[in-house]
């Protein structure tokens, strides 16, 4: 079994818009677009949440810096240590900045899944696990990998689904 999440650069206007959903993931910073501010957030209280700060390219980053401005975010957004978040990735494959990052996070309490497409997330250090992105055009499916907590199917227009392991959501994910 599992949960469907939804991740969006802009909240969805309305939580009625993802009602069929149990989990949501919004951006803590890094080069987004757009950081989900704490009333954002908030709109989602009856959900677990999944903060993600992304690195499309970590060339363009300072691991260490990046980890610390995330965890600002996380603290402004009131989010508390225990809980997972993502490091978006997309396709780059970094171990060096990975194990950076995670370095500091999992210092401050934190656990960390790296987020990226199934081409090149396993070229990462697993850290707590993978959010791998297959869009295999079969609809809803959880990527077969021991360390993957969820796996992101579909692209859509205000916002891409993905499935997340239940106990994962449960006893990890930020409520």
């Amino acid at each position: 079994m599992t949960v469907k999440m939804f991740d969006a650069a802009y909240p969805p206007g309305e939580a009625s818009e993802v009602a069929d959903y149990q989990v949501c993931a919004g951006y803590i910073g890094g080069d987004t677009p757009h950081v989900w501010t704490r009333a954002e957030w908030e709109r989602f209280s009856h959900m677990h949440k999944l903060p993600i700060f992304t690195r499309s390219d970590p060339g363009s980053g300072n691991a260490a810096g990046d980890a610390f401005a995330a965890l600002r975010q996380l603290h402004a957004i009131g989010a508390s240590a225990g809980i997972p978040f993502a490091l978006d990735f997309e396709t780059q494959v970094n171990a060096g900045y990975v194990d950076a990052f995670y370095d500091v996070v999992r210092s401050a309490g934190f656990l960390l899944w790296v987020y990226g497409s199934a081409s090149t997330v396993f070229g990462n250090p697993a850290c707590n696990g993978y959010w791998v992105a297959d869009y295999a055009g079969r609809g809803p499916f959880m990527y077969e990998h021991d360390d993957v907590r969820a796996t992101q199917y579909e692209e859509g227009i205000g916002w891409d689904s993905s499935l997340v392991k239940p106990w994962q959501e449960t006893f990890r994910l930020w409520k």
